[in-house]
């Protein structure tokens, strides 16, 4: 299998898990209401925080050492890193989930405010230590390079969890609203022991590690596995947090700038409820990307293989770019049609506008911090997102109090953080491994995204030209515009055809 083919497994599972949580929304509004649906979001910011608690960067720490380890033949000694990582998650998740369990009548009337959301935060409390566990198992299967197996737990997990939130949610309805949102809440819980069964399933099937030979001691496994895992950690908290601090700043200087507080309220939901939304869109390809990234970057490293480094990172910024920047024009081409297609607002196509070419910072930064944390450079991986947020946060204070921008200064903000983020990696990577970035990465997707264009506006005119609805005319303006752009992609070397044949680095899925 190679890069392209499993990160298009990993894309299609994220697409299936996207439309998934969309589709589960109307069924569960209809189920809970306004009032139920509050309840069950209630409980998510805490239970997000305490499953970052929980698993700390050390998947993805076991993914990479595994890697390692693999591609220079150490079978032992990768193995133990598993079993290391796992012991560890498991007493951290069991802890985390009784903390939550124990904790949630004082979190619920302290914190949340409303004593009805004890339930949901202990239905949530199970999720804790599923997640801890199906963690050490997802980086085994990643440090060994079978995205196969990564995309089918992702998306059996997801199936389980929204037929799990639906179900309890209708039985427990007549219980009461609080057992009804709590019963939804256990979604989680489910979909992650389903995952957790299915990794189970599929490494006993797989080959038994080779009897344990004398190598690294327990502790020292620990230190190198939790020195990787502290900056992975560090960076997950960085973003829900500064989304807390724009979520503070932007209504607040909106005010400030003459805007009465409803007129705030709406504009930033359009901000960051709808057109911060679109943005995120293409992030289910970078996540992919990186979830094959590390690992493979991992063995090269091991291996002392430069040029396949080099290539590997070319290979992933020029993927990276191939599909944020059509998505960055797309958005600005038709931000309008789309936001009232999809949230029936068409003003929120204002600050997606300023929005749209923070698409391509966005991706890049998730893939080059994949890229830094491969390469041991997790700590300036962290240092680039708090850089990016802190600008955000500045440029936000500052712009969104301006009459002539409000919302737009806000998005343009957002936009210059994901920007400054991305660019301080990839200078970090340019010096690590001279010779992965070059100006064509980034000229030819733009121009053919550019030649897009008109196949887009004209695709738009000609469907409302023949009586299509709105939604049908911007739906065959989008498929036309992808079509376009995959057929120059193609056939200017954009996405190289030997991307999907050419085999990866180490061991195979």
């Amino acid at each position: 299998m190679s890069l392209t083919q499993g990160v298009f497994m990993l894309l299609m599972s994220g697409a299936f898990t996207k439309v998934m949580g969309v589709f589960y929304r109307v069924p569960l509004s209809y189920l809970l209401g306004a009032e139920g649906i509050g309840l069950y979001q209630m409980a998510y910011p805490i239970f997000t925080v305490a499953a970052i608690l929980a698993t700390g960067g050390l998947p993805l720490a076991i993914a990479k050492f595994m890697a390692e380890h693999l591609a220079l033949g150490r079978e032992d000694e990768a193995w133990q890193y598993y079993r290391v990582g796992g012991q560890v998650l498991i007493v951290q998740g069991l802890l985390l989930a009784g903390l939550l369990f124990a904790a949630a009548p004082f979190l619920a009337t302290a914190v949340l405010g409303d004593p009805r959301a004890e339930l949901p935060l202990r239905a949530l409390a199970p999720a804790v230590f599923f997640l801890a566990l199906e963690g050490s198992l997802r980086g085994c299967f990643q440090g060994q390079q079978a995205l196969g197996v990564l995309a089918q737990a992702q998306a059996l997990e997801q199936l389980i969890r929204v037929l799990t939130m639906l179900g309890l949610a209708f039985l427990l309805l007549p219980r009461g609203l609080e057992h009804a949102a709590a019963g939804a809440a256990a979604g989680a819980a489910g979909g992650a022991a389903g995952s957790v069964l299915y990794f189970e399933w599929r490494r006993l099937r797989g080959p038994r590690p080779r009897a344990r030979r004398r190598g690294a001691s327990w502790y020292a496994s620990l230190r190198r596995l939790e020195h990787f895992a502290l900056p992975v950690m560090f960076g997950s908290f960085i973003m829900p947090v500064m989304q807390m601090v724009d979520a503070a700043i932007v209504p607040v200087r909106l005010q400030a700038g003459g805007i009465p507080m409803r007129t705030a309220t709406a504009l930033f939901g359009q901000h960051a409820g709808m057109a911060l939304s679109l943005v995120g869109i293409p992030t289910v390809a970078t996540a992919a990307l990186a979830t094959a990234l590390v690992p493979s970057l991992a063995a090269a490293a091991a291996q002392g293989d430069r040029s396949a480094l080099s290539f590997r990172m070319r290979q992933a910024l020029g993927l990276t770019l191939a599909v944020s920047i059509p998505a960055a024009v797309g958005l600005y081409t038709l931000p309008e049609e789309i936001c009232q297609v999809l949230f029936n607002t068409p003003e929120a196509a204002v600050p997606l506008r300023y929005l749209a070419f923070g698409t391509v910072g966005l991706c890049l930064m998730e893939t080059s911090s994949a890229l830094l944390h491969s390469l041991n450079l997790g700590p300036w991986a962290a240092v680039s997102i708090f850089a990016g947020g802190a600008l955000n946060a500045l440029l936000d204070y500052h712009l969104a109090a301006l009459p002539a921008l409000n919302i737009r200064g806000a998005a343009l903000g957002t936009a210059l953080g994901f920007t400054l983020a991305a660019a301080l990696g990839l200078l970090r990577l340019m010096q690590r491994v001279p010779g992965c970035w070059s100006a064509r990465l980034l000229l030819v997707p733009a121009l053919g995204s550019a030649l897009m264009v008109p196949v887009v506006r004209g695709a738009l005119a000609w469907g409302l030209g023949h009586g299509w609805p709105l939604a049908a005319a911007t739906l065959g303006a989008v498929a036309a515009g992808a079509a376009s752009y995959g057929a120059l992609a193609l056939g200017t070397g954009i996405i190289p055809r030997s991307l999907l044949t050419r085999p990866p680095l180490g061991p195979r899925a």
